[in-house]
């Protein structure tokens, strides 16, 4: 049985961290969304969404905590490193730019007169 999670858990570790990558990283821009109205932006967005976000990214850094203290006792560490800590840097390095572009919409002067 040992043998088993020892097969499996970083293989499971990591599928889930992956679903959470995904999921982090098709909604990025949630929260950022952005049009131009009148020369301002303006985001149709909510903050709910953008906190749900947030706990799936806390998930996926959580998950990948985990995955690289698994790694570091096995054979393979530093495959198993980079397996875990890449979805973080990438996911983190979008996140990045598309807060250098566009502030989250809530911040916004355009949206707060439109409510």
């Amino acid at each position: 049985m040992k043998h088993h999670i020892a097969t499996w858990g970083p293989r499971i570790v990591l599928a889930a961290e992956l679903v959470l990558f995904a999921v982090v990283v098709g909604h990025v821009d949630a929260g950022l969304k952005t049009e131009m109205v009148d020369g301002q932006p303006f985001g149709q967005c909510s903050q709910a969404q953008f906190e749900a976000i947030g706990l799936a990214w806390l998930g996926m850094t959580s998950l990948a905590f985990i995955g690289t203290l698994w790694s570091v006792f096995r054979r393979g560490k530093w495959l198993g490193l980079a397996l875990f800590v890449l979805p973080v840097i990438i996911a983190t390095t979008m996140a990045k730019y598309q807060e250098d572009r566009y502030p989250p919409c809530w911040d916004r002067p355009a949206e707060q007169s439109q409510r």
